[in-house]
């Protein structure tokens, strides 16, 4: 089963009881699979709504939030290239990616949970 077309999308919500939340600006959207090319080589990537991803600092790993960017076709060594295109689907989706967030290969993709924000 491909792994982008397996994945749902999960959405929730959330209420705040205290004081209303700031706005925090245009945030990144999610939706069909879209096409990225990178060195010539048409690659599949995909936003979705995640859970909270990983990202390394001199003080160990911390939590991010964001969106989940999934880019396929990728070998398991290729964790640097399919970062690079998970940073142009976010960009394209008018995201920010966060390039210390961590990849997960799954079946020929690379997930990046919180990944883009």
């Amino acid at each position: 089963m491909h792994p982008l077309i397996s994945m749902g999308v999960v959405a929730g919500l959330s209420a705040c009881v205290a004081a209303p939340a700031t706005p925090r600006g245009p945030q990144p959207t999610y939706g069909p699979s879209q096409t990225v090319e990178y060195r010539g080589v048409a690659f599949q990537s995909k936003l979705l709504a995640g859970q909270p991803g990983r990202a390394l600092t001199p003080a160990g790993a911390v939590p991010v939030d964001g969106l989940r960017v999934v880019v396929a076709p990728f070998a398991d060594d290729q964790g640097r290239m399919a970062k690079d295109v998970a940073r142009i689907a976010c960009d394209r989706a008018g995201g920010r990616f966060n390039t210390s967030a961590l990849g997960t290969y799954v079946n020929g993709a690379w997930v990046f949970e919180g990944g883009c924000a």
